[in-house]
């Protein structure tokens, strides 16, 4: 009897090892759920990691500026924007400008070696003391960075690009030329437009432009000199609308109403530009003069921006934003960042 039940056990043993499945199936079926399992978490992961990466990494990756081939990143444009406070549209102007300076200065031969920066540094630490210690520098040079939130490569790049712009405008105001064409000029100032408009009509009547100035102009400075400006050149001397007309009009003409802008002061404290009040210019004559010291002066301190509005367009100079460029959503987007970074203020 024993004998029998050991055979049929041992015939069940070897079903057993010819059909695994019979021994392994629940085993397998359990690793076929875990590896289920792991496949959709490793699919919510990768999706979680996706949209994380789209709206916490990918926007601070996207070139914001384009000048030539080379991008400037969404997060460098953030940090210029929380350390210098600039609108967003003034930096990206300001960030084209560097990039331009950046490739055609050595055409002039200016460059800025490592040496350089370091001598900058030690020089702006040092001020007139001269008994400043390495380890007080270094020091000094880690807590700037801290405070600025930048690297020492970012650090050192400020500094590179600011000593490269001082050298060019160095070597374009000395080039600056010291005989231009001018107009000499009239003006009469009025504290309102219509008032401006009558005036103007009277001199197309046929009235005398310096008579006029002295019974109605505002101005004291010109209104016993018949409105007498005197002689002025191009490149930022006269105010920007100004220069604007005087280079626009034939000699003898006189230009529309033209509004003098100055400063106020709002309710709230907040200085804000305001009309000031209107004035007409006549342009008298013309003729290629010797700068006078003050305009020479003005025209050489402005020749690195008048150097760079003509330079650009040798350029190619792209704004990039979220969708169409840098749109009202990528601004919207920007001035959140800049907020999200303000420390919070408790009553």
């Amino acid at each position: 009897m024993s004998q029998t039940r050991k055979k049929r056990a041992d015939k069940g043993t070897v079903a057993s090892a010819q059909n695994p499945n019979l021994q392994t199936g629940s085993g397998r079926g359990k690793w076929a759920g875990i590896i289920i399992a792991a496949v959709v978490i490793a699919i919510m992961a990768a999706t979680i990691g996706f949209f994380s990466y789209q709206q916490y990494i990918a926007p601070f990756r996207r070139p914001v500026v384009v000048v030539d081939d080379v991008s400037i990143r969404m997060d460098y444009f953030l940090t210029r924007l929380r350390l210098s406070g600039a609108d967003p549209l003034d930096m990206l102007n300001q960030l084209s400008r560097e990039q331009v300076i950046k490739l055609v200065a050595p055409q002039y031969g200016i460059e800025v070696t490592p040496e350089d920066i370091d001598q900058t540094l030690r020089t702006t630490f040092r001020g007139e003391s001269e008994t400043i210690s390495e380890s007080e520098f270094n020091e000094w040079y880690r807590q700037l960075l801290n405070e600025r939130g930048l690297s020492d490569a970012e650090f050192r790049e400020l500094v590179s690009i600011g000593l490269l712009s001082s050298r060019l405008q160095e070597y374009l105001a000395e080039r600056v030329p010291t005989v231009a064409p001018q107009r000499h000029l009239y003006i009469i100032a009025l504290e309102e437009y219509e008032e401006a408009l009558e005036v103007r009509a009277r001199w197309e009547a046929g009235e005398n432009f310096s008579e006029l100035a002295r019974e109605v102009s505002v101005d004291e400075s010109t209104r016993e000199q018949g409105g007498e400006l005197g002689w002025f050149p191009p490149g930022g001397v006269l105010a920007p609308n100004l220069e604007f007309e005087a280079f626009s009009l034939n000699t003898g003409n006189v230009s529309q109403p033209i509004a003098l802008m100055g400063e106020e002061v709002t309710p709230e404290g907040e200085t804000v530009p305001a009309i000031m009040g209107y004035y007409i210019t006549l342009v008298a004559e013309e003729a290629v003069r010797e700068l006078d010291e003050a305009s020479l002066q003005v025209v050489r301190g402005n020749a690195l921006d008048d150097w760079f509005s003509k330079e650009r367009g040798s350029h190619k100079i792209q704004y990039h934003g979220f969708k169409n460029g840098f749109d009202s959503e990528t601004y919207a987007w920007i001035n959140w960042q800049l907020a999200k970074s303000q420390p919070s203020s408790s009553g």
